[in-house]
């Protein structure tokens, strides 16, 4: 039998506290001279940051666009690759969230700009600066649907913990459950990869301990640190393998829902977890030490009591579904996924 490793598209990450500051240098080490910065609206007008980045640009910086919004619509990556278009970017700084980081790509596709360079500082624990997919949201449908690109992934990586403080705690903390759902589908893989499960399986023990540190002490920098890392690893697992069912689920009910997909994780992880532990508990056993448990049957009920203690849903219900759009929801679903959502209402 053989073993296939996919490894990140990203070839530097920098990590740790300040390492923001490093940003002109990196771009100015690879020769890049007219760089777009995307970001959301929020981040620039209740922050001081993205003014900040700004200036310590300088001369390359040519155009910031702030269209960039949760489940990256696709009007505003259009918008976006027009600016880069216009103005010949040869590099694309994306300050944000998962939507930014993949409304990033997106663009760099759409304007045919792959050769410029893409640099990512994430603000959340979503991992999508370390996959080449992106995923936006149609206009028409409000469908979902992906684009792969690997020379549209970032190629550098800046993890500093102190860009996440103006995060919403809640955006944060439901992130790093989006990080620990990469790292148990990994595990759970039908064909696993060593490399992949190692790193999975220590993401879980540091998001474990983190996040709830995370919640105590909302500026602890080395909580957030950990988190950072733990995400780096988790999202280096959604990079080499196919996720499973609670990002199926998970998929299907947000930009339709408008539910963020670190929420999303937190309803169908703990329930994907108990429907294994039910059919297939002997797929569990890597993961149960790594939840702080003695055996399978007791990792679904420790992942929802971390969730349930990090102040966040469990359910469709706390979601803010309905029954009337749990049953719309449900009528989207393939057959095989119906019994896991009606579980999680």
């Amino acid at each position: 039998m053989s073993t296939l490793h996919l490894s990140s598209p990203a070839e530097r990450v920098l990590l740790g506290a300040g390492t923001s500051a490093a940003v002109p240098g990196e771009l100015a080490r690879q020769g890049r001279e007219r760089v777009v910065l995307a970001c959301s609206a929020t981040l620039a007008r209740e922050t001081p940051l993205v003014r900040g980045l700004e200036e310590a640009l300088g001369e390359r910086h040519r155009a910031t666009y702030t269209g960039l919004s949760q489940h990256s619509p696709e009007a505003a990556v259009l918008a976006l690759a027009e600016l880069l278009r216009r103005h010949g970017a040869d590099a694309l700084v994306s300050f944000g969230g998962g939507s930014v980081i993949d409304g990033g790509k997106a663009a760099l596709q759409m304007a045919e700009a792959t050769s410029a360079l893409h640099l990512a500082l994430p603000t959340t624990l979503s991992g999508a600066e370390f996959t080449e997919s992106a995923g936006i949201t149609e206009a028409t449908t409000g469908a979902k649907r992906s684009l792969r690109d690997r020379r549209s992934a970032p190629k550098v990586v800046v993890l500093d913990p102190e860009l996440s403080l103006s995060t919403p705690l809640w955006l944060w903390l439901s992130s790093g459950v989006r990080a620990l759902d990469h790292a148990v589908e990994a595990v759970l893989a039908p064909e696993p990869d060593p490399l992949a499960t190692l790193l999975a399986l220590e993401a879980v023990r540091r998001l474990r301990e983190a996040l709830p540190g995370c919640r105590a002490r909302e500026r602890d920098l080395e909580a957030r640190l950990q988190a950072q890392t733990a995400a780096w690893w988790a999202a280096l697992c959604l990079a080499a393998l196919p996720m499973g069912p609670s990002h199926q689920l998970g998929r299907l009910l947000g930009a339709p829902f408008q539910v963020p997909h670190g929420i999303t994780s937190c309803v169908f992880l703990p329930t994907v977890i108990a429907s294994v532990a039910e059919r297939e508990p002997d797929r569990l056993g890597a993961l149960a030490p790594a939840f702080g448990v003695a055996g399978a049957d007791q990792v679904a009920s420790a992942c929802r009591a971390l969730v349930e203690e990090l102040g966040l849903p469990t359910t469709l219900r706390g979601a803010g579904l309905d029954e009337e759009r749990l049953e719309r929801f449900l009528a989207m679903l393939p057959e095989e996924l119906r019994p896991l959502a009606k579980l999680s209402y």
